[in-house]
């Protein structure tokens, strides 16, 4: 509700690490319930017939009609969540009818395919409130009657705490473990309106109370001010899963976005879409599909509270032009259609992924969904060689099909230098744009196979995340890994940092896409990638850092910190392969450099400019190489650094920069997907 909200990077970074590890919930089991949940999409929910929280949920107005009309038009535009205010009055003067009436509400939302996220507490808009018939509205007027709760009343009368402990330890062991709510948000906004220091007796007790109770659900309170640092911190460290509030542009959203996913959770906007303020549907959701944050704007249906028009409206000004908030008008028609297609469209079912092999005793199965439709197919694993799979792309018009390998064995750490090498990394499941770059590198043809005969080609890292077609890019990379040894080549996949999270339960940056297919499958998305798969087995196979001829090749990049432990290659990866898929409190003391921010597959110093080029010359000299390629940090063209001993290829493949290098018989050159070759 606040308007002045711009959440900064530099205040969330500069939060204390360790409060990351004081909620209830472990990493491990937020990142398995968003997997479960899939992406969130909805609005801050109040029917249209009501002015304010009492007059949606007191019995003469609760409004079921109203409730099942307007959820509807959710239900069509494929949003799956409602933010939806409680009141405490509402329970007070009549505690058995308003848990009813909240199961009514919840059965409306289920059968229109619509979780609920319950909000208890409110410091916004009007101090004075009262059961009963409410307020009329004053015309003109955003959220003319809307009512903090419980306000400044509990400064006149302390005794109500104890009331407030009674309604949120009923509601929540009513509801705690009913599937229909998907999460808690305990407390809106706490110090707004002048509330400031008095909010924290409440704020601390209604977290206690929550806990008490332990809900199978999350619990969550957003972070919404700059300036309120203690509130911030305490915000973050007891919620379950972080969500924030952003009414501002692009750029404050990224950085929002960024600062918060560093703690490992998943994360909701739970209010946004500010049409004057250039918060709008059309620049923001894309971000948050892509980047898999739950996106919940304000309104749904413009009604009584009347957020279309602005704040600071008077009274009796006409509808404006270009509203404020909301989505649609109560006969159902949107205010924009536009808006409501592109809402559609990035809610749309996931189509196409696939195939992932599971193996449990002497089966195989693979699941696939195609076109929306779930197959399996069961097979005995003496059969496994024979087994043909059949691939189908989502966004390429053309399938390929493949046998599975005999066996996984861990790939070699060093290799003879071949006549022609190329390398690529972070394509992130941007499958078209790496078929594009391979064909007009002629290393493979349009039907999928190996044409660069005894070349290498080196994925350095980054297969998963951001891209609609991570399955396809990795079996593309499975296939061809066989026929390139075939003719003579290679094909070297080094694991980077999205890989890794992938397979240790760390799932910011997953689009939501494949959390929708595990749900459809009914699998949970680590089981995807787990040991008993074929891509698990595969992955677990590769390496952190190899080195081809005098070259050294990871995603990231080695620190002064993994220098000074003068490890090998050979130890660096067979220590580090038992713990890719374990979280990093399971990894021992002498290991977690190779997993943190100076290890081979997340350090960025290379591209800081603050490292002395004797730290390299260390790297070069320990692991007898005269160069490093890296991935991991974008650069605007393949470039060398540092005199040639660093050459960084991470260029951005989501934005249409498609750029490979090629080594070819001791020259250096830079290819883009036009075949087009330029001399580095």
């Amino acid at each position: 509700m606040n308007i002045f909200f711009r959440i900064s990077i530099l205040f969330l970074v500069a939060l204390p690490t360790e409060i990351q590890a004081q909620g209830t919930w472990s990493i491990e089991k937020a990142n398995t319930w968003s997997a479960h949940g899939g992406w969130l999409t909805g609005c801050n929910f109040i029917p249209s017939t009501a002015v304010n929280q009492l007059e949606m949920w007191q019995e003469l107005t609760f409004d079921t009609t109203t409730l099942n009309k307007e959820l509807g038009y959710a239900e069509k535009i494929g949003l799956t969540i409602m933010r939806v205010f409680l009141h405490h009055v509402a329970w007070q003067e009549d505690p058995n009818g308003f848990v009813g009436r909240m199961r009514q509400y919840l059965a409306i939302s289920n059968r229109h395919h619509i979780k609920t996220m319950f909000v208890f507490f409110d410091d916004c808009w009007n101090d004075l409130y009262a059961p009963g018939t409410q307020p009329a509205l004053i015309p003109s007027v955003h959220n003319s009657q809307w009512l903090k709760d419980p306000g400044s009343r509990i400064d006149d009368v302390p005794a109500l705490m104890d009331t407030l402990e009674m309604y949120v330890k009923e509601v929540l062991t009513k509801f705690k473990d009913d599937e229909r709510v998907a999460i808690w948000d305990l407390y809106n906004e706490p110090g707004h309106f002048g509330h400031k220091e008095k909010s924290w007796p409440l704020l601390k007790n209604v977290v206690r109370w929550a806990r008490e109770i332990n809900p199978c659900q999350p619990i969550t309170i957003g972070v919404w001010n700059q300036s309120f640092d203690k509130f911030n911190q305490y915000q973050i460290a007891n919620s379950d899963i972080i969500s924030f509030h952003n009414y501002r542009d692009t750029v404050s959203l990224i950085a929002a976005i960024d600062s918060l996913k560093r703690f490992g959770r998943p994360v909701i906007c739970t209010e946004y879409m500010k049409r004057p303020n250039g918060s709008l549907f059309s620049t923001h959701l894309p971000i948050f599909k892509r980047e898999h944050v739950g996106a919940i704007n304000w309104g749904l249906v413009a009604g009584k509270s009347q957020t279309n028009f602005p704040q600071g409206n008077k009274g009796g000004e006409p509808e404006p032009s270009l509203w404020y908030h909301d989505i649609f008008r109560q006969d159902g028609s949107p205010f924009n259609s536009k808006e409501t297609d592109l809402i559609k469209e990035l809610n749309k079912p996931v189509g196409t992924d696939g195939a992932y092999i599971i193996y449990a005793r002497n089966h195989g199965v693979s699941y696939s969904l195609i076109h929306n439709r779930v197959t399996i197919d069961s097979f005995k694993l003496k059969n496994r060689r024979r087994q043909q799979i059949t691939i189908l792309p989502a966004q390429y018009p053309v399938n390929f099909s493949l046998k599975l390998h005999t066996k996984e064995v861990n790939q070699p750490y060093q290799y003879p230098s071949p006549s022609k090498l190329l390398v690529v990394s972070d394509i992130e499941g941007e499958f078209s744009a790496f078929v594009k770059l391979m064909t007009a590198c002629k290393v493979m043809d349009s039907g999928y196979s190996w044409t660069f005969g005894p070349g290498h080609l080196v994925i350095c890292g980054d297969l998963f995340d951001r891209g609609n077609d991570v399955t396809a890019y990795l079996w593309l990379l499975y296939r061809l890994e066989k026929q390139a040894q075939k003719a003579g080549g290679y094909v070297h996949v080094i694991l980077g940092n999205h890989d890794i999270m992938n397979l240790s339960g760390d799932y910011r940056y997953v689009d939501c896409k494949y959390f929708t297919v595990a749900r459809t499958l009914q699998i949970p998305y680590k089981e995807l990638y787990a040991a008993n798969t074929e891509l698990g087995r595969w992955l677990r196979s590769k390496n952190i850092v190899e080195k081809i001829g005098d070259i050294l090749f990871m995603h990231a990049g080695i620190s002064q910190e993994v220098n000074s432990k003068k490890m090998s290659l050979e130890a660096i990866n067979n220590l580090c392969r038992p713990f890719y898929d374990q979280p990093r409190q399971a990894i021992p003391d002498s290991l977690q450099i190779f997993f943190g921010p100076q290890s081979p597959f997340w350090y960025r110093g290379y591209f800081t400019g603050n490292i002395p080029e004797s730290q390299i010359d260390e790297t070069l000299a320990l692991y007898g190489c005269r160069q490093v390629v890296v991935g991991h940090t974008i650069v605007d063209n393949i470039q060398k650094l540092y005199k040639g001993r660093v050459v960084g290829v991470d260029v951005n493949h989501h934005q249409g920069n498609h750029q490979a290098l090629l080594i070819e018989n001791g020259q250096y050159f830079r290819l883009n997907d036009l075949g087009e070759r330029e001399t580095l």
